[in-house]
Parts: structure tokens; sequence; C-alpha cells
């Protein structure tokens, strides 16, 4: 057991972290299901959650959903009353119970990062990115990365595709690069002012 910010967390059995405590702020305790990576990992994951629950004071409903850095959870009550953590798929086909996806793509962007002496600047599931044509069709990209409003990620991604013609880019949500695109997900937390350029195996990352 270890307290973090007045809340217990409890690893139970190995096979899930709880909290205890948390419930003096949104009713009912946090669990999420321990699967394939060490259970400090899912422990993080819960701190995260706490955090935002004492900073936001939000009111959590059954299947809201949270943004874990640039992944996406859900809530939903099991049949202890608590609220259990789902992922969105990979695919965007729906949600799973637990956060082995998320915890893989924040460590990925993390590690793409650190090999750069960066600090990771992670986008999230409802900002904005601007693509050219030939990004959902799997071409090759260079993404630059712009200092943007908060709604915005900064992410311009250009494909050979581009024309030139600044009207023909489009500004989708992050979360449809996410599901389109999953080779390129681990870059997407390199800081604004950086860029990288991806061609089948090569990859470059340099400054803009």
């Amino acid at each position: 057991m270890i307290t973090f910010n007045g809340i217990q967390i409890n690893v139970v059995d190995n096979l899930y972290v709880e909290t205890k405590g948390l419930d003096s702020y949104i009713t009912k305790e946090i669990r999420v299901s321990i699967g394939e990576n060490q259970p400090e990992n899912y422990i993080d994951v819960i701190k995260y959650v706490i955090d935002y629950i004492i900073d936001n004071k939000p009111i959590i409903s059954e299947n809201q959903n949270i943004g874990y850095y640039s992944w996406l959870l859900q809530f939903r009550l099991d049949e202890d009353n608590c609220y259990e953590l789902y992922e969105v798929n990979a695919d965007g086909s729906g949600f799973n119970k637990g956060c082995d996806t998320a915890i893989s793509v924040v460590r990925q962007q993390s590690e793409i990062c650190w090999k750069q002496n960066f600090i990771p600047q992670f986008p999230n599931f409802n900002q904005s990115v601007v693509i050219s044509d030939g990004v959902y069709e799997g071409k090759g990209i260079e993404g630059i990365r712009y200092d943007s409003p908060q709604d915005e990620s900064g992410w311009y991604l250009i494909t050979d595709d581009y024309n030139n013609d600044i009207k023909s880019l489009k500004m989708v949500h992050f979360y449809h690069i996410a599901f389109a695109r999953p080779d390129i997900l681990k870059y997407l937390a390199i800081p604004f002012g950086y860029r990288f350029f991806m061609e089948d195996d090569r990859i470059i990352v340099s400054k803009d």
C-alpha cells in the first residue's frame, strides 16, 4: 500500500490496483486491472487519475471518458460499485478493460523524446492536427510541430501529395490520427519547434 495525495493505493492479489479514500471526492473508488505490465505502471495511471480528480473536482458518471496523456480511458461501474478503468481500442472500435495500450503509447512517446534529450509534450485526444492528402493513406510523412493554442496539438503532417496550397490542408482531431496512423503515434510527443521525417524505415528527427 502507498499513499498519494492523501489517497491510499493498493495492489490486490496482483490482479488489480485500487484506491481507498477517493470516494470522498467522487462517491466511489477507482480500480484498474493488471495486465501485461508491472504493477507500478498501473499505479502511475491511478496517480494520474487521482491528480485529475483532486485538481478538477469533476462529476464522474458511468462511461465518462478521461484523457491519459495521448490515449483515452473510460470509467465503468463494476460489480463492486467501483469505477473500473477501460481504454479505447487501438483502432477506435470500442473499449476494453484495462490500460495496457495507454501505458505502451506513453512509454514509446517518452522513450523517443528521451533519446533526443527532449521533455515530452503529450498531445491529447481532443486537440486538432493539420494534415495533407496522403496521411490517411499511409504515405511517408513530414511532421512539423508549431507552438499553438491549447486546443491545438501544433502538428502539421504533410506527405508528397501536398500541392503547396494551404487551402487543401484539413484540420482533424488527434484521435483520427491515433487510430489511422499508429506507426507515427510514438513521435507525436516531440516538443514544439521540432520536426520528424518518416519514409519506409528511415526516421529523422531535427529542430525546425
